[in-house]
């Protein structure tokens, strides 16, 4: 078997989620390992109980990659693991990442900003509303927009970001394959269309309260910037904030009137140095510090830029140019252009002096 199949057959086992798997690795080293150590081992290194064993067990000797393979592939799951090119770069820094992702649709670009909006379920109108109107503007400023999918906020979120232009995300505490809650289906099902259903565990695994402190880890790491839109002092929303601090992630809070309960947590959060957010282009203003490695000198600019960009940029100059121009000049599609030429201005590398027209910063 290779590493990869290994990883499949782990991801297999219904008992085994991610801290009782990091214990494992760190007693065996590799999941070959694991897959290789004797029913003693198990219980003295693993500290598996019988009934955990006698599961793994049997696991080894039923386990066929190619038929589970395929059982994923008939309710159309794609899985990635750490040892896969394609697993998400940006969760590849912190030790609590998950060694393996199910999900449906597609996974976040790595090459564009993304946002977390995270807050209360049961939110106010207030709440609601900038939650979508804030979605719906990163979006259209092509920011990817990521959250858990639950009431009120991350529901409110992901309505106003799929009127937007860019991906959709949310990272579920149960299967893929669950719509959780299921009022959410229409949602769920326009978020597969334009963007990813992502989740930890297995399919078929049912939403658990202890899930979902473990999912939000996620939603963080794959952010460059979380976003609070109403929470109480001591909301479940906050469990995400701690995380992206763990992560070195900056937070930014939606501020709300005081001595309301669903605003407090959100004061609270500006008074100890959240980011003050009123509009989207507060987080668009941050985004450009955060995303983006810019380059100092002019002269190391080239060396910054991939080989696509540095091929746009050499197009461009101290003299706007007109989009269409640029596409004559690159051959790159209309999508594609509008994408780098956004992530440029968020490098801080051009400018938009005027619609749809772009030169260089001095």
């Amino acid at each position: 078997m290779s590493d990869r199949e290994y990883w499949l057959w782990i991801s297999s086992i219904d008992f085994i989620y991610f801290d009782k798997l990091k214990k494992l690795i760190e007693q065996f080293k590799s999941v070959k390992n694991i897959y290789c150590a004797s029913k003693k081992d198990l219980m003295i290194k693993g500290g598996l109980s019988d009934k955990e064993i006698k599961v793994l067990d049997n696991s080894r000797k039923c386990f066929r990659t190619e038929q589970y393979l395929e059982s994923l592939k008939k309710d159309n799951i794609q899985f990635v693991c750490i040892e896969d090119k394609d697993y998400p770069q940006r969760l590849f820094p912190y030790n609590h990442k998950p060694y393996y992702l199910f999900y449906k649709g597609r996974l976040p670009d790595d090459g564009m900003p993304i946002v977390a909006m995270v807050g209360a379920r049961a939110c106010s109108g207030y709440g609601r509303n900038m939650a979508k109107r804030l979605a719906r503007e990163l979006s259209d400023n092509h920011v990817q927009i990521i959250s858990g999918m639950a009431r009120g906020v991350d529901t409110y979120s992901g309505l106003g970001a799929l009127e937007g232009a860019a991906p959709v995300f949310a990272v579920l505490g149960c299967g893929v394959d669950i719509c959780y809650p299921t009022e959410n289906i229409e949602l769920y099902d326009n978020i597969l269309k334009n963007g990813g259903i992502i989740s930890e565990y297995s399919p078929g695994s049912p939403p658990a309260s202890w899930h979902f402190p473990q999912r939000n880890r996620i939603i963080s790491g794959l952010a460059d910037k979380v976003v609070v839109i109403e929470a109480k002092e001591k909301s479940g929303s906050l469990i995400t904030v701690e995380w992206a601090l763990e992560q070195g992630k900056d937070v930014m809070a939606v501020p709300g009137r005081v001595g309301d309960s669903l605003s407090s947590g959100c004061n609270r959060l500006i008074k100890n140095g959240a980011g003050l957010v009123t509009s989207a282009e507060d987080i668009m203003e941050e985004l450009k510090y955060v995303v983006f490695n810019k380059a100092d000198k002019k002269g190391s600019i080239e060396k910054t830029l991939e080989k696509e960009f540095l091929l746009l940029y050499s197009e461009l100059s101290l003299q706007p140019k007109n989009i269409y121009e640029l596409i004559q000049a690159t051959g790159l599609k209309y999508e594609r252009l509008v994408e780098m030429l956004l992530q440029l201005q968020l490098r801080g590398l051009i400018e938009q002096p005027s619609y749809n027209c772009y030169s260089r910063l001095n």
